[in-house]
């Protein structure tokens, strides 16, 4: 038949591709019932996935930290936040294969541990520039103790399951 051009996700035949030989069908879809237990688990849901947040990403021409407003998910708010301020960060590479977020909403505790493919661990980190160490860990300390919506009171960073200062 031709080639089809894709609209989000959806071929165009798929959407609307007239037969002139086909029979014309018309869905049609019965009523839903529409209790209040319905409608209000449709507005929790909604209402209950996205936080709006704030996180903080370092601008490389001024060295200072940007407020960005987002929505994060509200299952997991500070992988998100940690997870936007490590895709915007532009500087040194230190060797960053992978990263593991986790709170303790207890102790309030964020821990940040990094897989880091460098022999000297935590201390890759530290050979940093200082204004890389700002945009990288400042960021997500800045993002994570200033919004309530991460219930974070403290920061700890980790490089291979080792703790280390900046």
């Amino acid at each position: 038949m031709g080639s089809a051009v894709m609209l989000a996700g959806l071929s165009a035949e798929a959407i609307a591709t007239p037969q002139p030989d086909a029979p014309q069908v018309v869905a049609q879809s019965a009523p839903s019932p529409t209790s209040q237990e319905s409608i209000q688990e449709i507005d929790s849901s909604v209402t209950r996935q996205y936080r709006p947040a704030v996180i903080y990403i370092p601008d490389p021409n001024t060295q200072e930290l940007v407020p960005q407003s987002m929505l994060v998910g509200a299952d997991e708010p500070a992988e998100i936040a940690v997870d936007q301020i490590l895709q915007s960060y532009e500087g040194q590479d230190v060797g960053i294969q992978s990263y593991e977020v986790s709170v303790d909403s207890r102790t309030r505790e964020a821990e940040i541990n990094f897989e880091v493919n460098n022999p000297r661990g935590g201390r890759a980190f530290q050979s940093l520039s200082s204004a890389n160490q700002y945009s990288l860990f400042e960021a997500i300390r800045e993002t994570l103790l200033t919004e309530p919506v991460y219930n974070v009171e403290e920061v700890i960073f980790m490089a291979n399951d080792i703790s280390f200062d900046i």
